[in-house]
């Protein structure tokens, strides 16, 4: 095989994978149906003039949702479809919308981290284990772990500094763990 058949073939891998999931997000970004494919279209070709087309699948979900965005933005400009509001208006606050949408790319890339938080919790010691879990994925307080546990609040964080340290070298540098 020539190098353009192998690009080619990783083109349509990727096309093939992401394609389904940025119709999805282009519909609930409020991109018209005469619009969504043509969007879509641009996001990849915007990608793969752009971006290395071997990096980690997170990162190419990532940047081609980032992408995708931006191009529904400019698709939603260009339709007239955004009202433009002053905040110095009294009535401004009133208007905006009672809800709060929640940004697909920051829902995928967090499920995703708390996947790997939960498989390093769950390749601890016994004793660190139970106490992680209650402070990074349920985020209790230190007082309401020490009631729960029934240990002291300095041995608590003390142990949530070495539960932080040993994520921190398994899940490596790119995470920040609070």
């Amino acid at each position: 095989m020539s190098i353009h058949e192998d690009e080619n073939l990783l083109l349509m891998s990727i096309y093939g994978k992401y394609q389904g999931l940025l119709r999805r997000i282009a519909k609930a970004l409020n991109v018209p149906d005469i619009e969504l494919d043509d969007v879509v279209q641009e996001t990849f070709i915007s990608y793969f003039q752009n971006y290395s087309l071997t990096w980690t699948d997170a990162r190419k979900k990532s940047m081609l949702i980032k992408i995708l965005k931006s191009k529904a933005i400019d698709c939603l400009r260009r339709n007239g479809h955004y009202e433009k509001v002053s905040l110095d208006e009294e009535d401004a606050v009133s208007e905006m919308p009672g809800f709060v949408v929640t940004d697909p790319l920051d829902v995928i890339l967090g499920e995703e981290a708390l996947l790997k938080i939960a498989s390093g919790i769950f390749s601890m010691r016994e004793e660190w284990r139970e106490l992680a879990i209650l402070y990074f994925l349920e985020q209790r307080t230190i007082p309401e772990i020490c009631e729960k546990l029934k240990i002291p609040g300095t041995v608590c964080r003390s142990r949530i500094y070495r539960t932080r340290v040993c994520l921190k070298k398994i899940l490596g540098p790119s995470f920040d763990i609070r």
